[in-house]
């Protein structure tokens, strides 16, 4: 019983750091210090300083650490999102 008392309190806590994180990231786009776009090259959705997109993002430079098995098993075709418009 105890176990499930640990695994609760842990996912609240997941849940807290979550909303949290989510906030800040909201006051951050609202005085304008950081802007959700889509990136130039694959349309991933990223962080930006200014409100235009960036040539490449962190999925663009490092696509084996966001999408580790997407990775290995396509070597060399990095996983792209197409299609997807970003609505303000």
């Amino acid at each position: 019983m105890a176990v499930y008392a640990v695994l609760t309190v842990a996912v609240i806590v997941v849940l807290a750091l979550a909303a949290t994180a989510a906030i800040y990231l909201g006051l951050l786009n609202w005085f304008g210090a950081a802007y959700v776009v889509r990136c130039a090259a694959c349309h991933h959705l990223t962080l930006s300083s200014a409100k235009e997109q960036q040539g490449s993002c962190p999925h663009c430079r490092h696509p084996a650490l966001l999408h580790p098995i997407y990775t290995a098993g396509h070597r060399g075709q990095p996983a792209r999102v197409v299609g997807d418009r970003l609505r303000y």
